[in-house]
């Protein structure tokens, strides 16, 4: 067993290759929302060059239009989009491209019926609701609103991650991915190498340790 992890909010070349370095799943690029880690189309595009393959590249956009988001798809190369907006699924779809679907997730039935509405995405990631923000507050997700069942959708835990509170995380709700920003940063779209690394080094120890577990257990 493996937890993936999405490192957010990417501006810097500098943190590109630091983050791929430390073997990250997926790096995302804040293209459209307002956002103090907002990159343009341009730069993206340049740093995404220095990405190798089977490092997903994703293009993360709030309430954007269809023509801008396959716009950037193109431009940039991104592997999946990150629908974190009122997003329809029927607009999801339309765009017939690989998507993940935010939620600023209030409570375990909001979560289930989106899961349950949004099926045709790769995966849903649930960000703590704070009014009037989209994503990126440093805030921790309440564990409350994390489903108690099983889903057929893997989702992806956000929202204030870091090495100081992770491996809790990660045991008490066993998501499928992180996706880490603001706890790994110096500034905002500055990524401090050391946290970043602390917190990566934190989700490998908990994984091997749940190996370790389910070896012991089998044997």
């Amino acid at each position: 067993m493996r937890t993936r992890v999405k490192v957010c909010g990417m501006t810097r070349s500098e943190d590109v290759q630091y983050a791929v370095a430390c073997g990250v799943d997926a790096l995302g690029f804040i293209l459209h929302a307002d956002s103090p880690r907002l990159i343009n189309i341009d730069m993206a595009a340049r740093i995404s060059r220095q990405v190798p393959a089977l490092v997903n590249v994703v293009g993360v956009f709030v309430n954007a239009s269809h023509d801008f988001i396959l716009s950037c798809r193109e431009k940039i190369g991104l592997d999946l989009v990150q629908l974190h907006g009122e997003e329809s699924p029927t607009f999801a779809e339309s765009l017939g491209v690989p998507y993940i679907k935010a939620v600023r997730a209030k409570s375990k039935e909001q979560v289930i019926s989106t899961c349950e509405q949004y099926s045709s995405a790769r995966a849903i990631l649930l960000d703590p609701f704070v009014k009037g923000q989209h994503g990126g507050t440093g805030q921790l997700l309440s564990e409350d609103v994390w489903p108690d069942k099983d889903l057929e959708i893997p989702l992806i835990l956000a929202g204030g991650l870091s090495a100081n509170n992770i491996k809790g995380r990660l045991d008490r709700l066993r998501p499928f991915a992180v996706d880490i920003n603001s706890g790994v940063e110096l500034d905002p779209g500055i990524k401090d190498h050391h946290k970043l690394n602390a917190c990566l080094a934190a989700v490998r120890d908990f994984d091997q340790s749940l190996n370790n577990h389910v070896v012991s257990t089998l044997a």
